[in-house]
């Protein structure tokens, strides 16, 4: 017995000394960059101590509907991540990217502290930059990034618009615990301390709009951590589960996550905002009302209404609708009972759908029914009756 506890102790000694200076086990960077192709881009370097820090501001070709702070995960730099980039900036965003002390071109070697006192530092001094200033600031965490874009979005509640999580971390501990052995994990969780982390800093955001990306097919961050740090967040949020590896959400859905950031900062400005005039055709009758939906790509509601119907005509007004792809559906509530009446599951009543599609047995595919808004417009619908 006396064997096993003397062996247990030197494990745990070892354990403690390993992991005494931390940071290197969570930090992998990377000096060569990726050739950047297809974007326009400034560097930038701010001195800090000793150390030099490079960053990238990625422009897109039209007016930046916002800025985007980008905090990378703990590995590559920033040309590892323009693949994520990429797609932001050509839906309209300015993406500002930065490579902590080791990665890139920055010099010195990163830990979390001075992750943290830079990307202050830093921040500081590009909001008063005249390419930031009038526009929503965005904070966009991936990985590793997502501890430093919370503890940002904490003290900078008031000069922000909206915290966008990407593959949420717990804590630095909760990651240190994913490969230890049963052994280890008490020890681990005592002296592998974070000094701060999303599990704790997400508290104490108030009234800022978030939006937390997650896979459950995640094997990098389990998504339960994810979870975790949502449940915490005040409102107002979002969780978007996507299917896919770490970090692929904008890679596999692109679409849909612009459309979730556009939603996010509510772009309707009087530049970016459509109106989109419904005119429906061919009611069967004057009773009651229309009821119809409009919804995003990945069924969010993004408007609903009533309308009368006169001379069997109905026509419908909807204001605000940000530019992108959508989903309408609508049936004629002849009886006022706000539900579409079915029979053995046929629609008793008109109903029908964008793109006036149609399905053979149930609803048309999101494929046919998807039409994209990008300036104010009109379309003509006609419902389909079916007899009994």
């Amino acid at each position: 017995m006396k064997k096993i506890t003397l062996t247990v102790a030197i494990s745990l000694f070892t354990i403690i000394i390993s992991y005494a200076q931390f940071d290197d086990r969570f930090y992998f960077p990377k000096k060569e960059w990726n050739k950047i192709e297809n974007v326009q881009y400034e560097e930038m370097f701010f001195n800090i101590d000793s150390d030099t820090l490079n960053a990238i501001l990625v422009k897109p070709k039209t007016k930046p509907l916002a800025s985007i702070i980008f905090y990378h995960g703990s590995a590559g730099n920033v040309s590892t991540y323009m693949i994520m980039v990429e797609p932001l900036v050509n839906a309209g965003y300015q993406v500002f990217m930065i490579d902590f002390r080791g990665y890139g071109k920055s010099t010195g070697t990163p830990t979390h502290l001075n992750i943290a006192s830079d990307a202050q530092i830093i921040f500081n001094e590009i909001i008063e930059k005249d390419e930031f200033k009038n526009l929503p600031i965005i904070v966009y965490g991936a990985s590793m990034g997502t501890q430093i874009a919370t503890k940002i979005a904490k003290d900078n509640q008031s000069k922000i618009s909206g915290l966008i999580l990407d593959g949420t971390i717990r804590s630095f501990t909760d990651m240190a615990l994913l490969s230890a052995s049963e052994e280890q994990k008490l020890i681990i969780a005592q002296y592998v301390t974070s000094p701060y982390s999303s599990i704790n800093d997400i508290k104490d955001i108030e009234n800022l709009p978030k939006l937390f990306i997650h896979s459950k097919e995640d094997k990098v961050v389990p998504f339960t951590q994810g979870e975790e740090v949502f449940n915490k967040a005040q409102e107002p949020k979002e969780l978007w589960i996507y299917e896919g590896a770490h970090l692929y959400a904008i890679i596999n859905s692109s679409e849909i996550l612009i459309q979730k950031i556009n939603n996010l900062i509510n772009v309707t400005k009087e530049n970016n905002t459509n109106s989109l005039k419904i005119t429906l055709n061919g009611l069967r009758n004057s009773n009651g009302k229309i009821m119809l939906t409009i919804e995003d790509l990945s069924g969010n509601k993004i408007a609903s209404t009533s309308e009368i119907i006169v001379n069997k005509q109905c026509h419908i007004l909807m204001k605000n609708i940000a530019s992108g792809k959508y989903s309408i559906s609508y049936f004629h509530d002849e009886n006022n009972n706000k539900e579409l009446d079915s029979k053995f599951g046929i629609p008793k009543e008109g109903y029908g759908f964008s793109n006036n599609a149609k399905g053979k047995f149930g609803p048309p595919s999101l494929e046919k029914r998807t039409m994209v808004i990008t300036n104010s417009e009109s379309i003509v619908l006609t419902p389909e009756y079916l007899n009994f």
